[in-house]
């Protein structure tokens, strides 16, 4: 844990962009983020973007039964060897590792030859511009089936603080992705929990991308 938690300050320092927190997940997070694998299900395709140090990954692994396939995607290579040398000796790791693929790059290279029934995110959305934001739940629907289930989080209170203290390009950024978001809302079927156990507490989502909300 402590291991973690330096790669994560390291990190947040480097890479603000693309990392946007210096702690990884609690395990209460961890568990509210991978809720939908809980459920009763026949094997699936599972996506994790940005899974850091892997401590929402190793609850995935928990989760995972026999004919399930699991794709790690994660743009920084420093996170990526921790994960791997995370993992390397884990049981759950073990005992699926044939049916396990890590990807290192941004989701919007991912290879378009596998469609997830669950994908859980933690990239940090409001860290980036709405052209990049919609280039990549763009690529996420056409990664998607009918019935896929996708968790995302955000810091409670964020989006809203970021509308009104902040620099003027900076308000202007959040408050289109605050717009995207809530058409999101509108055309998808969507639930959200609330995690208080966290280093900061966070609403996680709960979309359904290629399920419409009914009119």
């Amino acid at each position: 844990m402590i291991k973690d938690n330096v790669v994560f300050v390291k990190e947040f320092l480097r890479e603000f962009q693309t990392t946007g927190t210096c702690f990884p997940s609690s395990p209460w997070a961890a568990r509210a983020l991978t809720n939908p694998l809980r459920k009763s299900r026949t094997p699936q395709n599972i996506l994790e973007l940005g899974p850091g140090t892997g401590p929402v990954t190793v609850k995935i692994l928990e989760d995972m039964v026999e004919g399930d396939h699991l794709t790690l995607c994660e743009i920084n290579p420093r996170f990526m060897a921790a994960l791997k040398d995370r993992l390397k000796d884990n049981p759950n790791f073990l005992r699926h590792r044939e049916r396990i693929t890590f990807f290192q790059g941004p989701v919007q290279d991912l290879p378009e030859d596998r469609r997830y029934n669950t994908i859980v995110c933690a990239l940090p959305f409001l860290n980036f511009s709405l052209s990049t934001v919609e280039e990549i739940f763009a690529k996420l629907e056409r990664l998607s089936n009918p019935e896929t289930k996708m968790t995302y989080y955000e810091y409670i209170g964020l989006r809203s603080l970021g509308k009104v203290v902040a620099h003027p390009n900076h308000k202007r950024r959040m408050q289109e992705l605050d717009s995207f978001f809530k058409s999101m809302y509108q055309r998808h079927k969507m639930s959200r929990d609330r995690v208080w156990l966290n280093v900061l507490p966070i609403n996680i989502y709960t979309l359904e991308l290629n399920s419409p909300r009914a009119a």
